[in-house]
């Protein structure tokens, strides 16, 4: 008797995933008879079956990750999601799990709930953190293993996250000391995700540390359509801002487009920069000047850590402090960080 024979040397032999030889081994979910019955065999001859049943931490497991992402319009086409997402499905793929995605509608979380009830997944990964967070008060009163993309404002909650706070107030330093803004405008989203708050914080402590004056008036938050940020561009105009920055990519190429329809040249007339790069800005990289992350890693982050908790029960929080602002003003000079 081998009792050292595991899940995953069974999923080899067998051919079929680790998920399916849980299943059929713990006989919870669905499972061909005919496949069932093959897993059995294998796990007589080698042993396995007395092993499993002889060491209770040998829980039934689905090897599914969910990562929760939210409903938005145009969600696939957002790039932060896309290359986080591509980054758990690397490191779960070689750690034997699968990622399933689950999109919520804000408020409503049944989709989530279902998928924990039919016990189809082990653990969850969150994607978005709000500053009032139902699915985060629901994970925990459910004790789900579970971890957040972004820092949380729960305390007990384990997350992964970029240094977000000082790289924005970085970007603060580059337009207030090298290029000479003043009256600086910022047009962000949602102020209920915690991302907007944290991308806010290092916006003022940016300025007040640069002696520049908080232009209340020149802020803009909850901007979530096209029709307001292209309001709050017109009438940043008539405020005569010196700089837009912009919380996010979307929200930068709006403003850029309608800059254009106004006919008033970036960056000769305003400056324009975001708080966060893509793909979505590359037809303006020799205009603005932009944050960028490494939302692939974070991916890859988050997926070790919520296995490891998993797994192991180690449980910490981990803080990427490396950025690149790029100065596209200048010659697209980079500076990592």
């Amino acid at each position: 008797m081998d009792t050292k024979i595991t899940l995953n040397k069974i999923a080899q032999d067998l051919g079929y995933s680790m998920s399916t030889i849980s299943r059929a081994i713990s006989g919870k979910g669905r499972v061909s008879p005919e496949t069932k019955k093959k897993i059995l065999k294998y796990c007589e001859v080698s042993g396995y079956r007395t092993a499993f049943l002889s060491h209770p931490d040998h829980s039934f497991r689905t090897y599914n990750l969910a990562a929760v992402l939210p409903a938005d319009q145009e969600l696939l086409e957002i790039p932060f999601f896309h290359n986080c997402i591509m980054g758990m499905d690397s490191v779960a793929e070689k750690m034997g799990y699968n990622i399933l995605l689950v999109s919520l509608e804000s408020h409503d979380i049944s989709p989530l709930e279902r998928v924990l009830t039919q016990q189809k997944v082990d653990g969850v990964i969150l994607l978005r953190t709000l500053v009032k967070d139902y699915t985060v008060e629901y994970l925990l009163s459910k004790h789900i293993p579970f971890l957040t993309v972004g820092q949380s404002n729960y305390a007990s909650v384990q997350y992964v996250d970029s240094d977000i706070i000082r790289a924005c107030k970085d970007m603060m330093a580059y337009l207030t000391t090298q290029k000479k803004m003043h009256r600086i405008a910022l047009i962000g989203g949602d102020a209920n995700h915690t991302i907007t708050q944290k991308r806010m914080m290092g916006f003022r402590e940016g300025l007040l540390l640069h002696n520049r004056k908080i232009l209340d008036h020149l802020i803009y938050l909850n901007c979530s359509t096209k029709d307001k940020v292209y309001q709050a561009v017109e009438e940043l105009v008539e405020k005569c801002a010196e700089c837009i920055v912009c919380m996010d990519d979307k929200i930068c190429r709006q403003v850029l487009m309608k800059l254009q329809k106004m006919h008033i040249n970036v960056p000769k007339d305003m400056e324009v920069a975001s708080f966060y790069n893509s793909t979505f800005l590359k037809e303006y990289a020799s205009i603005i000047t932009t944050l960028e992350f490494d939302e692939r890693a974070l991916g890859m982050l988050a997926c070790e850590k919520l296995i490891s908790q998993m797994e192991r029960g180690e449980c910490d929080s981990k803080v990427f402090t490396k950025y690149t602002l790029v100065q596209r003003t200048s010659g697209n000079q980079e500076i990592n960080i």
